[in-house]
Parts: structure tokens; C-alpha cells; sequence
């Protein structure tokens, strides 16, 4: 099955102003988050966005309008199917307007886990190079390799969030 996706980053198109779109993620806990927030303080980055908005995008799928409850309901049993220990993520460096770690084979490993479990179940993913960041602003990006002292959490959980641009997360599962 292949999912549309229409406007949105999936696509490399503009962000609309009623998008709603479906991601697999992993997010810090409050605490980490804050850490994170502390450092766009730090570095005087834009603070538009609620650091609960913080996260690690997995897999992106497109515009969940458009995902029909049958597919939502396969996405679903697929990753209910994973079976991985918690693991860590550690952050230590700004690059551009992200924060990134120097070490991230096991979330690496998680996602192609991710994207097997996908696969298995016969949904096709949208393309998309995993690239591991977190992104701490939106604003215009600008040059920046800033180490930074580790922002270390154990991943615990997975979330699979419709996006709703500039209202923020709705959680659809764990």
C-alpha cells in the first residue's frame, strides 16, 4: 500500500496551514526537553515552538486525512509487533539549527528495526534518509557546530503523533 503526501516536508513541498501529518517518533522526557530548551537560551535560538514539541522523527507517512482507518490500524499492529529494549540517545553537538549526537548506532538500529516491521506488514514508507536530530528551531537555518555537553535520555517509548502545523502533537498511539 503507498500513502499519499501531499504538502509537507514528506514531499518537499510547503507546510500548509491545515497539514496534519502522521509521524513515528520518539520524544525526551520533560526533564531532557528542558535541557534542550536551556540550550537554545544558551544560544539565543528562536523559541516559537513548546519544547514538549521536541523529538526524533522515525518515520514520516503524509497526511493522515488521508490514511485510511484500515492502513492507521496496520501502522499500528506493525509497531505493536516490535520487540527492542529501551536504549539510549545522547545529543552533544548543535549543527545548524539541530541537535545531533556523534553516536547513534542503536537508534539507527531501531528505525531500520521500525521500517522492517513496516515492511512486514506491507506498508510501504515514503522515502526518507534518516538523519537522527532533533530540532530545536525552525527559524531561518544558520552554519553552527557547537559541541555541547550531552543531553543523555533512555528511549522508552514509541509515539506515533498526527503533527497539526502550529497547534502541535496529538498523540494517535504508543
Amino acid at each position: 500500500m503507498i500513502f499519499p503526501t501531499p504538502g509537507g516536508a514528506v514531499s518537499g513541498q510547503q507546510m500548509r496551514r491545515d497539514d496534519q501529518m502522521l509521524y513515528f517518533m520518539i520524544k525526551p522526557d520533560p526533564e531532557h526537553a528542558k535541557a534542550m530548551d536551556d540550550l537554545r537560551r544558551q544560544y539565543d535560538l528562536a523559541r516559537k515552538y513548546a519544547a514538549e514539541r521536541f523529538h526524533i522523527t522515525l518515520v514520516p507517512f503524509g497526511d493522515i486525512r488521508l490514511i485510511s482507518p484500515e492502513n492507521l490500524d496496520l501502522i499500528r499492529r506493525a509497531a505493536a509487533s516490535l520487540q527492542v529494549e529501551p536504549f539510549e540517545i545522547a545529543l552533544n553537538r548543535i549543527s545548524g539549527n539541530a541537535l545531533v549526537g556523534s553516536n547513534m548506532r542503536a537508534l539507527r538500529d531501531f528505525q531500520r528495526a521500525l521500517v522492517g516491521c513496516l515492511d512486514v506488514f506491507g506498508i510501504e514508507t515514503p522515502e526518507h534518509d534518516f538523519n537522527p536530530h532533533a530540532s530545536l528551531t525552525y527559524e531561518t537555518w544558520r552554519q553552527r557546530n557547537i559541541r555541547v555537553s550531552p543531553i543523555v535520555w533512555r528511549a522508552q517509548g514509541l509515539l506515533l503523533i498526527n503533527s497539526i502545523h502550529g497547534k502541535g502533537h496529538q498523540i494517535v498511539d504508543r
